[in-house]
């Protein structure tokens, strides 16, 4: 099986970008398209928000993922969350938030594998480049503090910060390896494939959270929330990376991912 070489860019990649970026903008639109609907639909639908003291919430979206820069040659890739959050008001403009979320994680990471080093005879096996795409499957509780500011009755946004845990139960790997596929032949051969990486990676992870949200009046109490955050890693997603597999050369990997989503609030009664 002789095959070109690939860009080392996974193909998927771009295409996932542009998904995130398009999802993005639909989002930061959606305020202004929100807000002309109320102003024209009279008070019915433009309706003042209650200060409740306890909402709840569900929302999905997209998640551009990127290991730390300590290792050469990382890259992006894109994943998806969904969860469900519930929110108290614990003093004016003051809140906290739990949710549970299904988050997507990871990034792509360049190998180099030498074995000949290792006396080992030059070929394919022993002799090769993996682009690797990690997706990191996580159950992930974040607790966050809210400030929220009054600029209107109907628009509400906010600014919070806070951590959250990861659990990762399950990895997938989608790779690209290149290599010289006989000894001594200028040939070029190209694999692709996808395996279980879960081994690799610890399976309890911290983040730290920052982001910014804004509800609008959707219908009756029930509203639309617009949410974007950044999750930094606090400890390791994988301990001692080496992008050359060489003892004493790696790095531990952390997680950062900028999230945006999508969803509805509902107050409950006081």
């Amino acid at each position: 099986m002789l095959l070109l070489l690939k860009p080392v860019l996974h193909h998927k990649a771009v295409p996932y970008f542009t998904y995130f970026f398009l999802f993005t903008v639909l989002i930061c639109f959606l305020p202004g398209y929100v807000i002309a609907q109320n102003d024209t639909g009279n008070s019915s639908k433009a309706t003042n928000f209650p200060d409740d003291k306890f909402e709840i919430g569900l929302s999905g979206g997209l998640s551009l993922n990127r290991f730390t820069k300590d290792q050469p040659q990382t890259g992006f890739n894109t994943g998806f969350v969904a969860g469900a959050l519930i929110k108290y008001k614990i003093y004016k403009l003051l809140s906290l938030q739990l949710e549970a979320n299904v988050l997507q994680q990871g990034g792509q990471m360049i190998r180099f594998k030498d074995d000949t080093r290792y006396g080992l005879p030059e070929g394919f096996n022993n002799q090769n480049v993996k682009n690797s795409s990690y997706i990191l499957n996580s159950i992930e509780i974040p607790v966050l503090l809210n400030y929220t500011f009054k600029i209107k009755q109907t628009w509400k946004p906010a600014l919070y910060a806070g951590g959250s845990y990861a659990y990762t139960f399950n990895v997938t790997e989608t790779y690209q390896k290149t290599g010289n596929l006989l000894p001594g032949e200028d040939i070029i051969a190209t694999v692709n494939g996808s395996q279980n990486a879960t081994g690799a990676f610890n399976s309890s992870r911290l983040n730290f959270i920052v982001g910014a949200n804004v509800k609008l009046p959707l219908y009756a109490t029930l509203k639309l929330l617009l949410d974007f955050r950044y999750l930094s890693g606090l400890t390791a997603a994988r301990d001692n990376y080496s992008y050359m597999e060489k003892v004493g050369f790696g790095s531990d990997i952390f997680t950062n991912s900028f999230v945006t989503k999508i969803g509805l609030i509902l107050p409950l009664a006081n």
